[in-house]
C-alpha cells in the first residue's frame, strides 16, 4: 500500500480550502462584500428603473411624469426618460407601427425609508399606466418588507412562505431567483424578502415580489426597500406556535 506524501497532502488540503472559499463566495456573495466594506455602490446610488411597455411619445413620458409628481423618496427632477422618443405631433402622423412601444424612466431614489413601491405602481395605474418591471439598483444587499391588511391566521403565513417558495422553483424565465429566502412576521402582518447579493450593474425586478404576492392573493398596502447593519435573517420559527413561516436560503 503507498499513503500519500507530505507535499500530496498539502497540495490537497490548499485544493480543498480552495474549493470551500469558492463555493462560500458563490452561495453567500453578500457576506464577502461586507467584510471588504462595500456597503455602497459605486454607480452613482440607488435607481428605480420603471420598465414601461406603453411609452413611444414625449405625450405619454410628461403623463408619467406627472403622475409621479411628489411622489416620496424618488428625485423626478433627476430622473432621465429615453433619449429618443418621438414628439406628440410626430406620432399623431404615424401611418406605420412603431417596432416597440415599450420605454424606460430611470429615477435616481433620494430617500430610501420614504419610497413606497405599491403606492409607485397604484399612481400610475390611476394615471393609466402599468409599469411592466420595477427594476432596483445600487443597493448591494436590502430587504423587501410588504405590509398587509389580512393576515388573519397561520394558514396565512404558510400558504406565504410554501407558495412563493413554489413560485421560485417554478419560474421559467429566472423569476424571483434574486430572492433568498422570505419569512411572514405574523404580529406585524408583514412578508419580508431578503435579496440576494446584487452586482454592480444588474437589477432586481422588484415587481416580481409584487405580482407574486398578487397571484397568491395578497395586496400589499405598502412595500418598501430596507437596509441597514443587521441583515441577519430570522431563524425559522414553527408556525403552530409562533405564527411565522420561513423559507430557507435558496428554496
Amino acid at each position: 500500500m503507498t499513503f500519500a506524501s507530505v507535499k500530496q497532502i498539502l497540495i490537497m488540503i490548499a485544493l480543498t480550502c480552495l474549493g470551500l472559499y469558492a463555493l462560500d463566495y458563490w452561495k453567500n456573495p453578500q457576506l464577502w462584500h461586507l467584510r471588504q466594506g462595500a456597503r455602497v455602490s459605486p454607480e452613482g446610488g440607488p435607481r428605480l428603473t420603471l420598465w414601461m411597455n406603453h411609452l413611444c411619445c414625449t405625450g405619454c413620458l410628461d403623463d408619467v411624469r406627472k403622475a409621479l409628481a411628489g411622489m416620496p423618496g424618488v428625485d423626478l427632477e433627476k430622473a432621465t426618460g429615453p433619449k429618443e422618443l418621438l414628439t406628440q405631433a410626430a406620432a399623431n402622423m404615424q401611418n406605420a407601427t412603431l417596432p416597440d412601444y415599450g420605454n424606460v424612466v430611470s429615477l435616481p431614489i433620494s430617500d430610501l425609508d420614504k419610497l413606497d413601491l405599491v403606492a409607485v405602481d397604484r399612481t400610475l395605474r390611476e394615471k393609466g399606466f402599468v409599469a411592466g418591471r420595477l427594476e432596483l439598483s445600487g443597493i448591494p444587499h436590502f430587504r423587501l418588507e410588504a405590509e398587509l391588511d389580512h393576515l388573519c391566521c397561520g394558514m396565512c403565513d404558510r400558504s406565504i412562505s410554501e407558495r412563493m417558495s413554489f413560485l421560485k422553483a417554478r419560474g421559467q424565465g429566472g423569476q424571483l431567483k434574486w430572492i433568498e429566502s422570505v419569512s411572514v412576521e405574523h404580529g406585524k402582518k408583514t412578508v419580508v424578502a431578503y435579496a440576494r447579493f446584487l452586482e454592480a450593474g444588474k437589477t432586481d425586478d422588484i415587481g416580481e415580489f409584487l405580482s407574486g404576492l398578487n397571484y397568491l392573493g395578497f395586496e400589499p398596502h405598502s412595500l418598501r426597500i430596507a437596509t441597514g447593519e443587521n441583515m441577519q435573517h430570522p431563524p425559522p420559527a414553527p408556525v403552530g406556535l409562533s405564527g411565522t413561516g420561513t423559507t430557507g436560503p435558496g428554496d
